[in-house]
């Protein structure tokens, strides 16, 4: 028996219930959108900091391993979730690879990342990997969009945008390196893009305060761009569903998100590409789809891909909805597709406030449209907001807890508050706002207070020690060593501005 037959992902089921699934029966549920030719080179180990389930519903995840396979690199999958330190397609040690690369999204997964590296004995240092000739560590994903500072002392290299226009270029300096295994060169190659940040070299000149032009990549034409996801599985967070994308960037411009601040300027996929998609997946009997979008009903032709997916007699969800886009059409959608619940996200029920956060929609058109989706068949609503937004008062609290006691009042429908810390991000119009850890609790207790008894209803609260990890880790700069991940000192904002600067953001 091999290697992989051999091995387990722990899975939790929706009954609490864990059971072990092998990584053979992993692969075999799998469902190969496009026939891709496995093996190549070189060894190439593709890490995403958390469980099976969860990277194997990242988009941006899947598309890097579709692109690698595509110029014929042998990529090899890694999660947080698969016991031992071998791969999910052949079982390989990860010490066999020279090149491993993360995907991370999250803030809370750089210390997963960090995690998985000790657990494989690779040094999670690129000084001393160098030192000891271990695999070069690379990182994309969001937060390298957002800070790649935070990578300063870990990766070998960090890639700063969309990953469609380095890719080629950064498996020709791999195949090269593969061959030499000067990682001095290595260095100074990669470096020549300028999408590439490359702390062994770059380091030190942020540190002196120098200027390195280092400039974003971004995808403007995105019939460059794959589209949809390379596998379907019936073990991710949205089993036996299709991913497909609509669109990149947004012009709402939210002072408190990091979308329009740091992942260009609003482009989307044409229309026919899209639709291709959808009548593929319904060819090959997959029956849900799902939606990735900043904001889906931005999308220009979304109602002729909303009248496909209904033809086609399938079930969507989507990603991101804001509640001045919904339509009737829209909810029909998700109606005929068997959905029963819409997530939302007012951010406040306070109308001053949500205007402030870029939501120019008030609490009567939230209601009119959640009555509309009850009437229609949804039976659940789930909505986020935040709490320690700047110049916030107990009195814009009590009026989200009164949004959400009328939103049950009105609709009768199961009510979810997702409640979350105002958090500010480098590269926002916030960025430089207050952040209110030592007051979270209080402002807690008290919004839940104010809805105690309601039935029908319930609230999930993002935890203080959470909200605070994710703030330092947001604000990482390049003086900050190993140590900073797993201390309690307060980050240099200013700093982390200034260097963000200085890298050419």
């Amino acid at each position: 028996m091999s290697n992989r037959g051999k091995r387990y992902l722990m899975k939790k089921t929706y009954r609490g219930i864990r059971q072990n699934i092998s990584t053979k029966k992993l692969l075999k549920d799998e469902l190969w959108m496009d026939s891709l030719s496995e093996g190549g080179d070189p060894l190439w180990a593709m890490a995403y900091p958390a469980r099976y389930a969860v990277g194997m519903a990242n988009l941006g995840f899947q598309y890097i391993c579709t692109y690698l396979k595509e110029l014929g690199v042998a990529v090899e999958r890694f999660f947080d979730d698969i016991e031992g330190d071998r791969s999910l397609e052949e079982g390989r040690p990860v010490g066999n690879f020279p090149i491993i690369t993360f995907s991370v999204v999250y803030e809370p997964d750089v210390k997963k990342m960090l995690n998985m590296l000790n657990r494989w004995g690779v040094s999670p240092l690129w000084k001393d990997r160098a030192e000891k000739r271990e695999p070069i560590i690379g990182v994309g994903g969001s937060l390298s969009v957002i800070n790649p500072l935070i990578f300063s002392h870990i990766a070998d290299f960090v890639v700063l945008g969309d990953g469609e226009e380095v890719i080629p270029y950064l498996v020709k300096t791999v195949r090269g390196f593969s061959e030499t295994g000067d990682r001095n060169e290595f260095w100074e190659f990669i470096a020549e893009h300028p999408s590439i940040f490359v702390p062994p070299l770059h380091l030190d000149m942020l540190r002196r305060g120098e200027t390195l032009e280092r400039k974003k990549s971004f995808c403007l034409d995105l019939s460059k761009a794959k589209g949809h996801a390379l596998w379907v599985s019936p073990h991710t967070v949205f089993p036996d569903t299709l991913l497909i994308e609509t669109q990149r960037g947004c012009f709402r411009g939210c002072p408190y998100c990091t979308i329009p601040s740091c992942f260009g300027r609003p482009r989307f996929r044409q229309l026919k590409e899209v639709i291709d998609d959808i009548r593929k997946a319904s060819k090959l009997g997959i029956r849900r789809l799902g939606v990735i979008a900043p904001e889906s009903g931005d999308y220009p032709w979304i109602k002729e891909v909303l009248k496909e997916i209904r033809d086609a007699r399938l079930e969507v969800s989507f990603a991101s909805l804001r509640i001045d886009n919904i339509s009737d059409l829209l909810l029909e959608t998700l109606v005929e597709g068997g959905q029963r619940q819409i997530t939302i996200a007012p951010e406040t029920g306070d109308q001053y406030f949500r205007v402030c956060c870029g939501k120019n929609f008030t609490n009567e058109h939230i209601l009119d449209t959640l009555q509309k989706a009850q009437k229609i068949g949804l039976r659940k609503v789930k909505m986020y907001f935040m709490l320690g937004l700047p110049n916030e008062e107990d009195k814009h609290i009590l009026e989200t807890a009164k949004l959400i006691m009328e939103v049950k009042k009105n609709t009768g429908m199961n009510v979810v508050a997702s409640v979350g810390l105002f958090i500010p991000k480098p590269q926002t119009p916030w960025a430089n706002m207050g952040f209110s850890h030592s007051t979270y609790k209080n402002k807690v207790s008290l919004l839940k207070s104010a809805i105690a008894g309601l039935k029908g209803s319930e609230i999930r609260v993002q935890s203080a020690r959470e909200a605070k990890e994710e703030y330092r880790i947001t604000w990482a700069n390049a003086d900050d060593t190993l140590d900073y991940f797993y201390s309690d000192v307060a980050p240099n904002r200013n700093k982390t501005v200034e260097q963000l600067k200085n890298l050419g953001f």
